[in-house]
């Protein structure tokens, strides 16, 4: 428990985190390349079988990506709860048994919602607060996911002799390629250089992101979670007024639009056009 204590200390998560963008970054596409060439290179079918089960960690990567951050804001706003340490966080797990063994009426039925329930969502706020670091190098981790799994079903069809073209009907096919190519936009401009260049537009850009997780969801079958994602994020733009923030500028572009003098003229020429003007009177009788 000290070992652990010591490496989730704030300076052993800062080094975790870079060593895992390194890895995501720079080692797991060598892994991906690796995996594949072997795949392709050998006669059996062996491994194929878990194909769904590839997928389905692809998909659950990207629910994590997508989800942390409704989450993290509705549970600080609904829940009450406050960021802790993860030195703190262990060290009361670390006592517990020792105050349950020494003081066995202190924990009482009182004592489930007034302290270890508080604390379990303290300690499960400040682990999303902390994946939320990690989601540029987590996103690009799914798309190297996804197109291990696609490369891989790819060469499994060949293997049973089937065609590389697919049937353009078949939804989840399509679905899943989609989702593929969308990730792979958001793989691209996930790096310091691609938020230089586009800057402004980097975020417009980045919302790619809930295209791939749409057609993920049809891909996948989890429909249901799509809608309890959008419903999320819904009250997470309502509540940080970003739907206002939306909606104003909405109006003030409109008002401009209509005030505008090419609109005046456009206006003022149907106004003065005498065959409008017959029309308009036709349909009035």
């Amino acid at each position: 428990m000290n070992k652990l204590t010591t490496l989730l200390s704030k300076a052993s998560l800062a080094k975790i985190e870079k060593h895992c963008s390194l890895f995501i970054y720079y080692i797991l596409p060598v892994i991906v390349i690796i995996t594949l060439i072997s795949a392709a290179s050998t006669t059996g079918n062996a491994g194929f079988s878990r194909q769904e089960f590839r997928g389905n960690r692809w998909w659950n990567l990207l629910f994590i990506v997508l989800f942390i951050k409704p989450i993290t804001f509705l549970a600080r706003k609904y829940l009450n709860v406050q960021e802790i340490s993860m030195e703190y966080f262990l060290s009361i797990i670390k006592e517990l048994p020792k105050k349950i063994k020494n003081n066995p009426k202190e924990i009482n039925s009182n004592a489930i919602p007034k302290h270890i329930i508080p604390f379990l969502k303290n300690g499960i706020y400040s682990i999303s607060l902390y994946l939320m670091r990690l989601r540029r190098p987590l996103g690009i981790a799914t798309f190297w996911l996804l197109f291990t799994h696609g490369m891989l079903w790819q060469i499994f069809r060949a293997r049973q002799g089937f065609s590389l073209f697919f049937n353009i009907g078949d939804t989840a096919i399509v679905s899943g390629m989609v989702a593929l190519l969308t990730l792979a936009i958001g793989a691209i401009t996930s790096n310091n250089y691609a938020m230089q260049k586009l800057q402004k537009n980097w975020k417009k850009v980045q919302m790619i992101a809930y295209i791939a997780f749409f057609f993920a969801a049809i891909h996948t079958g989890n429909t249901f979670w799509l809608i309890v994602y959008f419903v999320a994020k819904y009250f997470e733009r309502r509540d940080t007024g970003q739907l206002s923030i939306r909606k104003e500028r909405g109006t003030k572009q409109r008002n401009h639009a209509i005030n505008h003098p090419w609109t005046k003229q456009q206006r003022n020429k149907i106004k003065n056009n005498k065959k409008i003007i017959d029309i308009i009177s036709k349909i009035r009788q």
